[in-house]
């Protein structure tokens, strides 16, 4: 074995054995009981792959990353935690409170527009040993009606929609920091489509709470290179993941650390030996503004069928780091956000070692500014201008020309909310363009579908839809760039109160700009868990990849056999 990939692994593996020892750690923080309700919310954590849209053949060196948004949970920061809090920032002299009148015990304020929360009456969810008894208190006569709403409660739930009462309940996995980047970061629709029996629990520290996840799985393939004829292996599978949550009334932190190893048993240049720390933030800078940002360190092995990969050999080694910052601010219905990202990429050598890839390095940093209007808490639509910018270190040694260019995004969709318990998500149509610098290339433009929403037909059944485009770039020769549209659809039903399958069907098109290929991607996959209990799942998983080019031997297909089983707290 490399002396590298084993300086890999072992740390990989220690830190698995540190989130099983969370195990046995302190107690339990106090969270979410098992539900009650045929309503099975649950949150699915990167310990498996998504049978849904798992998204084929994408290059590493483009600022918009080709996976789908991560299959994580969303907190409602509009509702009261289940875990106490003894955080300072309850001081009722906390800076972001405004010095305005506030309505006594028993008054109901009035929504107003501008307001980014509902009274806590309207949010409040029911608690198991607390009973309230007695008549409600009455607004005293004279009170000021921009104060208090003094109309009888059955009055004020006439001018409430159906999807806004109730929001969605309190979920102890505590996400509060979705709006860095609506596409790439925003994990509210997922929750909403991952059903699941339990929540998981988490442990209390200090104000914040400990979520670890650890993953031991066997999986079999029939065409692990990807290539025309195939070679089956099987492999064995390891992964941990530890995230670290605050959980305080105001402003909001995270930490996510995740692992993977693999070990084949046949090609060890398929083997795996992936990392990622991530942490985010939000300063609450006053009611209606907030901060919101991220940094990230990712370590991966670039896949067989990405663009620009290596057909044969070792797989090139990707590194991004990546900073974002997002600055929200609302004005009344309307909503102003400004983002800024950078990313730096490099490519390790891959093949015979030969290729060092160092014409694939890349800085790519992006600027955007979105405007929504709000109808209702569910009904929003919004426009959103975005540009960016991609510089190589050398030019392409497959022709000479550089790919450095200057891109523009242009966008206007329908946001449904990201609270809501029937419909979550946002959807978009636009036109991009991508604009290389070195006269030897033409420019890449297209039209862009974007979309991310799950929809709750039922308690049982959820649906969820996804479309992702863009332009990636290529050092294919006389090529500027791939326009890459994906769309999918996936459904997720419960048959048990323990048992739960998806299934996922999503296509891809490769449209590569100046040059003779033509290449698509079919991807079908399903998914079958079996929660043991809280802490315990057992999942089988079943991918089928149907990939077709004009290019010699660029044809072939997989079927990939997933199974195994699933810690977490």
């Amino acid at each position: 074995m490399p002396v590298t990939g084993l300086c890999l692994r072992v740390p990989l593996m220690a830190l698995g054995v540190l989130v099983m020892g969370a195990h046995v750690a302190p107690s339990p923080a106090q969270a979410q009981a098992p539900t009650n309700t045929p309503a099975l919310r649950g949150a699915v954590g990167d310990s498996y792959r998504s049978p849904s849209l798992a998204t084929p053949a994408t290059p590493a060196s483009n600022r918009i990353s080709a996976q789908p948004p991560a299959d994580d949970a969303l907190a409602s920061p509009d509702l009261r935690p289940a875990i106490p809090d003894d955080d300072p920032t309850s001081d009722p002299l906390d800076p972001l409170l405004d010095d305005a009148p506030r309505p006594a015990a028993g008054e109901r304020a009035p929504v107003v527009d501008g307001d980014m929360t509902l009274p806590e009456e309207r949010t409040a969810i029911a608690r198991d040993g607390i009973v309230e008894v007695g008549e409600p208190l009455v607004p005293q006569d004279g009170a000021d009606p921009t104060v208090i709403d003094s109309r009888p409660q059955e009055e004020a739930d006439l001018f409430t929609t159906p999807l806004e009462n109730p929001p969605a309940g309190f979920d102890p996995l505590l996400f509060q920091i979705e709006d860095i980047d609506p596409i790439r970061t925003d994990r509210r629709p997922a929750r909403l489509f991952n059903q699941e029996p339990y929540d998981p629990i988490g442990i209390r520290f200090g104000s914040f709470v400990y979520f670890p996840e650890v993953t031991l799985a066997g999986e079999a393939t029939s065409n692990v290179l990807r290539l025309t004829p195939a070679d089956s292996d099987v492999s064995a599978e390891f992964s941990s993941r530890a995230r670290l949550v605050s959980n305080w009334k105001a402003h909001a932190l995270e930490f996510n650390a995740r692992g993977l190893t693999s070990f084949h048993n046949e090609f060890d240049s398929e083997d795996e030996a992936f990392w990622n720390v991530e942490a985010r933030g939000r300063l609450d800078v006053a009611r209606r503004t907030n901060i919101q940002g991220l940094i990230a360190h990712d370590v991966r092995q670039e896949g067989r069928g990405a663009i620009d990969a290596a057909v044969t050999g070792d797989r090139a080694q990707v590194t991004t780091d990546t900073a974002d910052v997002t600055l929200n601010h609302r004005f009344n219905r309307l909503t102003v956000q400004l983002r800024g990202g950078y990313d730096d990429i490099d490519f390790g050598a891959s093949g015979d070692a030969s290729n060092t890839n160092d014409d694939r390095d890349t800085e790519v940093t992006t600027e955007a500014v979105r405007t929504t209007w709000e109808f209702r808490p569910t009904f929003s639509v919004f426009g959103e201008v975005e540009t960016n910018q991609r510089r190589y270190n050398v030019a392409a040694v497959s022709d000479g020309f550089s790919r450095d260019s200057n891109g523009e995004r242009y966008r206007a969709g329908i946001d449904f909310g990201s609270t809501g318990e029937i419909v979550r998500g946002e959807v978009s149509v636009g036109y991009g363009t991508q604009d290389l610098r070195d006269a030897g290339l033409s420019d890449v433009d297209g039209v862009l579908i974007d979309a991310n929403v799950a929809w709750r037909m039922s308690e049982l059944t959820t649906l969820r839809f996804l479309a992702r485009s863009d332009i990636f770039d290529t050092n294919t020769t006389g090529s500027g760039g791939v326009l890459s549209r994906t769309a999918g659809i996936e459904a997720r039903h419960t048959f048990r109160r323990h048992v739960v399958a998806t299934a996922g069907l999503s296509y891809t098109d490769f449209d590569y700009d100046n040059v003779v290929i033509a290449e698509s991607e079919l991807r079908g996959s399903l998914l079958l868990e079996y929660y043991v209990n809280r802490e315990w799942t057992l999942f089988g998983q079943w991918d089928h990849i149907n990939f077709d080019s004009n290019q010699p031997n660029g044809t072939w297909t997989a079927d990939d056999l997933r199974i195994g089983a699933r810690w977490r707290q």
